[in-house]
């Protein structure tokens, strides 16, 4: 009896001593405040378009957490609540290059209980330089090189044996999905991945019989749009006509963006705010574009199967279609206004010749984007002019004689344009070329194909 007493006597000791360590570690808790962490790199080099995300040890009040928080220069940008622990800032706009910015959270009352934050905290970042990748295509390889802007020796990104034939890239440029020349097991073309540096190359969807080709990120990195040719019943029978699918990263979802398997589809791509979409059907001779958020459908009159470029706003498109004239067939750049549903000739309508207008990309600067077309009939070669899409004027920055130049891409800031050209004549050999303001004319990076930047 005296023994039970005894043991009762010291687990009621315990437990007191249990609660009054619980009671100081709460005591110290709140002496000491909130604390907070982020997703920021240790050595805080980020990609342009890098979400910060903030969290807090307790649950937080969403309001007075994001009057604490500053973005030193201010930037355009939004903070988002993510969960009770934790804040996210999104950019709207990719952070600028050569810029320190400092990420400050100051102290502030954070609860309903009245626990705070106790202390500044502050961070440290900037954007890292771009890069440029592109296809090094011979008869031993066709993989993925890499190239930055400083005159380095360009390196290899993805494996010699694995033969690469179309590829596109995230714009955070965290990953890359690319397809192969080499079919799988079943005959079929998959999508695959792989991490900016060359690691961890797996499938990203196995397309089984089908063949998957041309893949576009959208430019959120959340869903991957591409060209899908179903198997034919049997082995000796062709492939179908290409249509537009969507595989969502996040759920896993993998379906067809149009529901009528006869609405075909090829090249597709995404509006920078990742909403729309748009692609070329070349049996009907049209250029489709589906707004997902809204579900409206758009069709535009086009039989070039040319490049779609969309405004900054993601409210308009230019692209090219061919039309019978008095003088004959002319290449005309139209351009498509979602908001009104209406296209319209931008260029072209009274050319004295056909200037087979083709390449087209706009910038992410409003009042800048670029065209290929060729100068007279008798040349093929096409040259590079950088015009307003608005005022229609411009200036030739690519136009070396014998060369012809085509598949322009801006970087994330609208400043830069790498391209592809290549020499009429001799042997076949393109080469990636930049051209940005204050060059009188473009440099000329590495030989290569279909370039694409690498943020």
């Amino acid at each position: 009896m005296k023994m039970r007493l005894n043991m009762d006597v010291a687990a009621g000791g315990i437990l007191v001593l249990l609660i009054v360590l619980i009671g100081l570690v709460i005591l110290l808790g709140a002496q000491a405040g909130i604390r907070v962490t982020t997703d920021l790199p240790k050595d805080g080099v980020i990609t342009p378009y890098q979400t910060i995300k903030l969290t807090f040890s307790e649950p937080i009040l969403f309001e007075p957490a994001s009057s604490a928080i500053w973005l030193d220069p201010i930037w355009d940008g939004y903070l988002e609540y993510v969960d009770s622990r934790t804040i996210q800032y999104v950019p709207v706009k990719p952070f600028e290059l050569n810029t320190v910015y400092k990420l400050t959270i100051t102290p502030e009352v954070l609860t309903t209980s009245g626990h705070a934050l106790k202390k500044i905290h502050s961070w440290e970042f900037k954007v890292r330089d771009p890069l440029v990748a592109y296809l090094v295509s011979s008869e031993k390889e066709s993989s993925i090189w890499v190239v930055d802007l400083m005159g380095n020796p360009p390196h290899r990104l993805t494996d010699e044996n694995v033969k690469i034939n179309s590829f596109d890239i995230a714009q955070n440029g965290e990953f890359i999905v690319f397809t192969t020349t080499r079919v799988n097991s079943e005959g079929g073309i998959d999508l695959w991945r792989v991490n900016r540096d060359g690691t961890d190359a797996e499938i990203l969807l196995d397309c089984g019989f089908d063949l998957c080709t041309t893949p576009a990120i959208s430019p959120n990195g959340l869903r991957i749009a591409y060209s899908r040719e179903a198997a034919g019943p049997t082995p000796d029978l062709p492939y179908g006509s290409p249509r537009i699918w969507v595989l969502d990263l996040e759920s896993g979802q993998n379906s067809p963006v149009y529901e009528n398997q006869e609405t075909l589809g090829y090249n597709p791509s995404w509006s920078p705010d990742s909403n729309k979409l748009a692609s070329f059907d070349g049996l009907a001779d049209q250029i489709r574009v589906l707004d997902l958020k809204e579900n409206k459908q758009y069709v535009f009159p086009s039989n070039t199967g040319g490049p779609i470029t969309w405004s900054p706003d993601s409210t308009k498109i230019l692209f090219t279609n061919v039309v019978q004239t008095e003088d004959g067939l002319r290449t005309q750049v139209y351009i498509a206004d979602l908001l009104l549903n209406k296209s319209q000739p931008l260029l072209g309508e009274n050319d004295d010749l056909d200037h087979a207008y083709y390449s087209l990309a706009w910038s992410s600067v409003e009042e800048r984007a670029v065209l290929g077309f060729r100068i007279s009939e008798d040349q093929p070669m096409q040259i590079l002019w950088l015009f307003d899409p608005v005022l229609l004027e411009g200036i030739v920055i690519a136009n070396q004689e014998e060369y012809s130049y085509n598949s322009p891409q801006w970087d994330p800031w609208g400043n830069s344009l790498i391209f592809q050209r290549f020499k009429l004549s001799g042997a076949f050999n393109p080469e990636i070329g930049l051209w940005r303001q204050g060059f009188n004319e473009p440099v000329i990076l590495t030989p290569g194909l279909m370039p694409h930047w690498l943020p």
